[in-house]
């Protein structure tokens, strides 16, 4: 066991409070190494995924573009008629506003301007507040978080929201009355920065090693991390605080506890299933062993150039005007297959959703 975790002694028996204690310390260590793990997995598979799965995709998006500017083509020739020109047009409005908004082709911005109503740039921002809006309501409603600052074209805005989530909802959990849960985070920082602040050390390396001890106090307290403002105080002042906690104090310790594995088991989840628009890196990339995670890599791969070779093959056959008539009719003929799917955001805003990215 880490001997800087702060668990009570067990050499005397321990009463129910003392016992969940040392239950929710150790959760909380076993969660904050398993999302660790987990984190590093998600960072080494994106780093692979922008070497061996970004190109491939970049490559398929590039023959969806010049589907677009070829039906475009199309639309200025004589051969065509009216018809055709119609639902060629339709092709480019719909494939065109998805490259766009969700792939950043922005260059076919003036194809779909020339067969749009309203132009692109006017639907987007009409769009993005409509989305911005509804998300900020449902967070509020739902949360009880603000989120004033969120722009779905902010990647880092729609990240910074997902991190306060885990928190709310635990805060949204009824818990012990008179428990001031900030009081005790401030207790033990405000003890801990007496024993670590560097200004009273005359040693230069000891000064510096207090400095950077400071900073992650810091980091503890202004992030809520209770758990880690009491491994520090076991660390570095031999002292494990409810040793010395009465009832009524360890009971609010239990609670600050309790609310800090539910914070960590709902980053969890959300790191290994999050929700649209995120990506789900972990499960598609990620797994126990490297054989695993080569295994994944490579089904990814033969997956996407499965679809390069497919939009590849189509591109060339629509050279010819002839094919591309034949293709046309075959879509207006093509009966759409009515499937029955849970509501999601993305139902309402397309713009939510990344197109299989």
């Amino acid at each position: 066991m880490d001997k800087t975790l702060p668990i009570i002694s067990q050499q005397a028996k321990l009463n129910d409070a003392q016992a969940t204690f040392n239950t929710y310390i150790l959760k909380i260590s076993e969660l904050k190494t398993e999302i660790a793990e987990v984190e590093k997995q998600i960072e080494a598979a994106k780093v692979r995924i922008d070497q061996e799965i970004t190109p491939l995709q970049e490559q398929v998006i590039d023959c969806r573009q010049a589907y677009v500017e070829r039906l475009d083509e199309a639309c200025e020739m004589f051969y065509y008629s009216m018809y055709e020109k119609r639902q060629m047009m339709a092709m480019i409005l719909e494939e065109g506003f998805t490259l766009i908004s969700q792939a950043g082709r922005k260059q076919l911005k003036p194809v779909y301007d020339k067969y749009a109503t309203t132009p692109y740039d006017a639907q987007e921002q009409e769009a993005n507040q409509a989305a911005n809006e509804f998300i900020r309501d449902f967070v509020k409603d739902s949360f009880g978080v603000e989120a004033n600052e969120l722009d779905l074209e902010d990647w880092d805005s729609f990240k910074e929201l997902s991190k306060k989530l885990p928190k709310a909802v635990s805060e949204s959990e009824v818990f012990l009355a008179g428990a001031d849960l900030k009081k005790q985070s401030r207790t033990l920082y405000t003890h801990l920065a007496k024993t670590l602040h560097p200004d009273a050390e005359a040693d230069v390396t000891r000064k510096e090693e207090k400095n950077e001890l400071m900073q992650k106090l810091t980091k503890a307290y202004k992030a809520n991390d209770f758990f880690e403002l009491l491994r520090m105080q076991t660390q570095y002042t031999g002292k494990a605080a409810a040793l010395k906690l009465d009832e009524e104090q360890l009971e609010a310790y239990n609670e600050t506890l309790r609310r800090q594995v539910m914070e960590q088991e709902i980053q969890l989840k959300m790191l290994k299933n999050p929700p649209e628009p995120m990506l789900n890196i972990y499960a598609d990339y990620c797994g126990n062993s490297a054989e695993e995670v080569a295994q994944k890599f490579a089904k990814q791969r033969a997956v996407w150039l499965e679809d390069l070779h497919q939009h590849v093959v189509f591109l060339r056959e629509i050279e010819d005007r002839y094919a591309l008539r034949r293709y046309l009719r075959s879509m207006r003929h093509e009966k759409p297959q009515k499937t029955e799917e849970p509501f999601a955001l993305s139902d309402v805003f397309p713009i939510l959703k990344f197109w299989g990215l």
